[in-house]
Order: structure tokens, then sequence, then C-alpha cells
């Protein structure tokens, strides 16, 4: 095995061939972290000519004469292959230690185990003895961490498996309330279409309402216009929206249909007063026809107050050949009830099924599954898409220059 730095395009095939890693982890993210000015380094194992291990990592500058190195869910690589593993992550600090290190964190893409929302741990994977290879390799584990950091990756996601699915096996699995909004978006004329590059206002006045609304810090404008930019087609950007054109006369036709339903099943009453079937199908279609007329004169008037078409909801995901991430999204609060979010759900686990990628990521949770849990209403809202919980290994930080990272340790105390 050798230790060696790889070009961009190495370090992106290897990542992308590989059936587990992460967006972080994307040749793509290179071109932006290095767009930034950010010193960036990938580096990897080979054996035989061919590589079996990659990293993408970043360094910024600390107590002056210092750098913090950073691998943000790497390095990729098989880490049931204890040789590899001992002898990368051996490598890797000799590696850094030349470039001026003072500490190395790592956080690998690896689950440790597996839940559901309830709070039940349904699975322990082989990659926990990573708890005692790498700290026997000088990498200390930072501890089984709950909720969210502004820095540091959430220890937990929520992950949908679609191996082996279709679409109607992914609805049948969904609880009752998921399936009915799904199928009520499919029928209330929402659409969803893709977002372009100077369109991205729209996404973002969204998150903006919905961070008001629940208090959670979002990112800031250029943390997604960048990825726009530099990840090309591993970013979209779903809008789910009304289009009054269709959903207008869709209503009208449905109110046609109802109409001469309750005509048809009068006449049968007419002709057999005790008919109980046909005064039930007229009672149905009566309250049918009501929830129709309902909806065509609020289809109507928004249509006149905004045009031919009114934005609902808006999405951002990002894509690798592995799995599918819903990494943030918002909605308007005064057209909740059109279910803009499921729409955009929907269309983009189907587009995870088309382009046969079998894990659709609803991305991080807190880890706390009680009632008061700050995300509560989110755990709720991923479980019932019969989602698992994977709860990932965690970080791991290595001194590098042992006396001056107690120092630079102490510091940090005191400031906290």
């Amino acid at each position: 095995m050798k230790f060696t730095t790889l070009t961009r395009e190495q370090f992106g095939e290897f990542c992308d061939s590989q059936s587990y890693s992460h967006f972080t982890q994307m040749a793509v993210n290179y071109d932006l972290k290095t767009s930034e000015g950010t010193e960036t380094h990938l580096v990897g194992v080979t054996e035989g000519g061919r590589i079996i291990a990659a990293s993408l990592l970043t360094a910024v500058p600390v107590l002056k004469t210092f750098k913090y190195f950073y691998s943000n869910r790497g390095p990729v690589m098989d880490y049931s292959n204890k040789e590899l593993t001992t002898f990368f992550f051996t490598e890797l600090k000799r590696y850094v230690k030349q470039h001026r290190a003072l500490m190395l964190r790592v956080d690998p893409y690896v689950p440790y185990q597996r839940w559901n929302h309830d709070g039940e741990k349904l699975e322990t994977y082989p990659s926990a003895s990573l708890l005692e290879t790498l700290p026997e390799l000088g990498y200390d584990h930072q501890g089984f961490t709950t909720g969210f950091h502004p820095v540091h990756q959430i220890r937990w996601h929520s992950i949908l498996d679609l191996t082996g699915k279709d679409d109607k096996q992914v609805l049948k699995d969904m609880d009752s309330l998921r399936k009915r909004n799904i199928k009520k978006v499919l029928k209330n004329g929402v659409k969803v279409r893709f977002l372009e590059k100077d369109e991205i206002q729209l996404f973002r006045n969204f998150m903006k309402d919905t961070s008001g609304k629940k208090e959670f810090l979002d990112r800031d404008d250029k943390f997604y216009t960048d990825r726009m930019k530099y990840f090309g087609d591993r970013v979209l950007v779903p809008l789910a929206y009304i289009d009054f054109k269709t959903y207008i006369p869709e209503l009208e036709a449905e109110q046609d249909r109802l109409t001469k339903d309750i005509a048809k099943a009068a006449e049968e009453i007419d002709k057999k007063p005790d008919n109980k079937k046909a005064v039930n199908k007229k009672e149905a279609a009566e309250q049918q026809l009501a929830s129709v007329e309902e909806k065509l004169l609020e289809a109507k008037t928004l249509h006149a107050q905004h045009g031919d078409t009114l934005p609902i909801a808006a999405s951002f995901f990002l894509i690798n050949p592995y799995e599918v991430v819903y990494l943030a999204g918002g909605s308007s609060n005064e057209f909740r009830h059109f279910a803009g979010s499921y729409a955009i759900q929907w269309k983009m686990i189907n587009y995870a099924l088309d382009h046969h990628i079998d894990r659709y990521n609803f991305y991080g949770i807190s880890g706390d599954f009680s009632d008061q849990a700050e995300d509560a209403g989110v755990i709720k809202f991923k479980k019932g898409f019969n989602a698992d919980v994977i709860e990932y290994i965690g970080d791991f930080v290595a001194p590098i220059n042992k006396p001056v990272y107690k120092v630079y340790s102490a510091l940090k105390r005191i400031r906290g």
C-alpha cells in the first residue's frame, strides 16, 4: 500500500464508485473549497496501481503558525479492512504533520447503530470496532453526541432504504397521514419543477419564512448559491407550485362530473325512493361537490391575486451516485394546506427510484427521541415515511503537535 496525493479526477472517480460516501467528499466540493481560497488537499492510498481509499482535507490557520486539518465525512474507504484503516490513519497523521498541523479531526461517514424513530435500538454494526482501532492510532473519540452543532456534523440521520422497491411499495409502507397527503397533492394540482441558478431566491424566501417561524438557524445565502454554482447537477432545488391553468379546469371538470352523478342518483331515487344505494351515492357526491366548489372558489381567488402560478414550497437536495440528500426545505405557512412539501418529497423519492439510487436521506435529526426534543415534529414527519435512524460513529481528534495542542485546548476552555 502507498499513501499518495490524488488528482481531482482520481479523487472524484473513486468516491463516486463507493457504496458509502458523503456529498462533502465529492470532486465538486473540492472545486468549491478551492474557489473560496480554502487550503484543500486530496490524499489517498493505492495498491497495485488502484486507489483503495481517499479523502478531501481542508486546513485553516490556528495560533498563527499552525493549521487545523479536517476530513469532513471522510476518509472514504472500506473500514472493515483493518490493515487499510491502520495504514491510512497512521499515514494521514504523518502527512498533516508535514504541513504544520496542530490537530486533525475526522468524522467518518460510517454507521454505528440503527434505530427506529421511537428511540429503540435495532442493530449495532461491525464498524463499532473503530471505537477501539482509531484511539489505538492516536485519534480520540469525541463522544456520543446528540443535538445540533453549528460546526460539527450531525451524528443522526433519518434514512429511507429504497433497495428493491418501486413507488407503489414505498407509498404502501408509509403511515396513513403520509399516504393521504401524497395522494392529496397528486389530486390537487400541486406540481414540482427544478429551479435554475437565477431563481434561487425563491427557495431562500421560503427558508427565511420557515426559519423565522421555527426559530432554527439557517445557513446564509452564500452557502446555497455557491453550491448551485459549483455542484452542477449534484444540486437539485425543487419548487412546489399550483398551476392554476390546469388546476382550475381540473376542478371544474370534477364539479361537472359530480353534478351529473347527483342528477343521475336523484333520477334513480325518483323512480325508487327506497333505493338506499342511490341515496348514499347522492349524499356522498353532494359532500364531494361542496368540497370541490370550496376549492374552486379559493383557486379562482388566488389566481386573480397571484397570476397563473403560485409557489408554495421549495427544498434543497444534494446528490451523488450513492444517495439523495434532503438538506433543507421551507414552505408557505399561508398555503400549507396544499401540502407542497409532500409533493417535493414524493418527486425526489421518485427521482431516486428512477436513477437507481437506493438511499433517500432525510438528513439530520437530534437523536433525542423524547416528546420534548427540539425537533420532535420533524422526527414524527420523517418516521411517517417508514425511514430508519442511522447513528454515525462520531468525531475523532488526533493531536499532532501535542504540547501546543494542550495550550490550545486550555485557551479554548478559558474562552468558552
